[in-house]
């Protein structure tokens, strides 16, 4: 990601602020011969919250990413497609400051790393089966 650096600043201290390192929990029911069977699937996911929409616009216009979702009068910009994940942890690693922060990344970046070789084919496996029913 090729940036200016007052931009690649103003994104990191943006983030080491107000960003939030997590992951969703998808559930899958799937209909077989053999009966329902529930997959559950834990992706990645970053989370840049605001209450200023024109503050997360431009975060969103520096990255290139990500999509801009209102709750109430927060705003957030929601990172948790793949490959805008894998850019995002490419881009950030080694850049905070704050050991707090630095700590949270690095968790995140292993499920991101996980999540990367899961399916991509590089070890393990796509989903995780639950249970049958």
């Amino acid at each position: 990601m090729q940036l200016p650096e007052f931009d690649k600043g103003w994104i990191i201290g943006f983030v080491e602020s107000r960003g939030v390192f997590t992951a969703n929990t998808i559930k899958i029911k799937r209909k077989t011969k053999s009966g329902i069977k529930k997959y559950q699937y834990i992706n990645p996911t970053f989370y840049l919250v605001s209450k200023d929409n024109s503050a997360l616009e431009t975060a969103r216009g520096i990255l290139g990413m990500g999509k801009i979702n209102r709750h109430g009068t927060i705003f957030h910009l929601e990172i948790r497609r793949k490959t805008e994940t894998i850019r995002l942890a490419e881009f950030l690693d080694g850049k905070f400051r704050s050991e707090f922060k630095a700590q949270q990344f690095k968790r995140w970046k292993e499920r991101v790393l996980e999540w990367k070789s899961r399916a991509w084919g590089e070890g393990g496996v796509a989903q995780r089966k639950i249970t049958n029913l």
